[in-house]
């Protein structure tokens, strides 16, 4: 069984959530947002995939950064998943998803993740 670039990035991005915000263990309940498979691994809700997907797709082809802004699109999901789809609103949030952009970015090992990540979203179906 082969890990997808998305899947590398995903456990990238937990690890850095534990690191910066400590174990889904040790935060305080949310309001359940995360489906369980029968492997008990946590994916987006299949609105919240199927509004990722809507978002990457409406980026427009001849964009120079839309590759950056399919993984941001990426990244606000997952960490909606994670922390909690009410947080959309919350303009702190946005600021949460620049900096983490910034600092996966800025790691060289990550941004290589970052890009076969990207060219995996941005595969024609």
């Amino acid at each position: 069984m082969t890990i997808s670039p998305i899947q590398q990035i995903v456990a990238a991005i937990r690890q850095e959530m534990v690191s910066a915000v400590g174990s889904p263990e040790n935060r305080p309940p949310r309001r359940a947002t995360m489906l369980r498979t029968p492997q008990h691994e946590r994916v987006a809700p299949a609105g919240l995939q199927t509004t990722m997907a809507r978002r990457v797709r409406a980026i427009s082809k001849d964009d120079p950064d839309r590759g950056r802004k399919a993984f941001r699109v990426f990244l606000e999901s997952l960490l909606l998943t994670e922390l909690g789809e009410e947080l959309i609103n919350d303009p702190e949030f946005h600021l949460l998803v620049d900096r983490v952009q910034q600092q996966m970015e800025a790691n060289g090992q990550v941004a290589s993740q970052i890009d076969l990540a990207i060219r995996h979203l941005l595969a024609e179906p």
